[in-house]
């Protein structure tokens, strides 16, 4: 969880400092900080919820793009055969 919330907020500081590269020799006209750090707290929700999804998908979306590629791969600790004598 703390990995999520330093990559998020790395993003949004990345955004800002965009931001404000962008508004000094792009548009070359300055807008309200405030209303640059109301973006960038929309791209660290953002960010966070799309890592949060991303991490918690992560085994389900291996698993799908090992069947979409025909990739032969299998975990012998999940693939397990009884081969002893049945006791009834």
């Amino acid at each position: 969880m703390e990995k999520l919330l330093v990559l998020s907020l790395v993003i949004s500081v990345l955004y800002i400092f965009t931001k404000i590269v962008e508004m000094k020799y792009v548009d070359k006209q300055m807008k309200p900080f405030r209303n640059v750090l109301r973006e960038s707290v929309v791209v660290f929700l953002s960010s966070f919820v799309g890592l949060f999804a991303g991490f918690m998908l992560q085994g389900n979306v291996s698993d799908f793009m090992n069947v979409m590629t025909n990739t032969k791969s299998f975990s012998p600790n999940d693939t397990q055969v009884f081969t002893g004598e049945p006791e009834f």
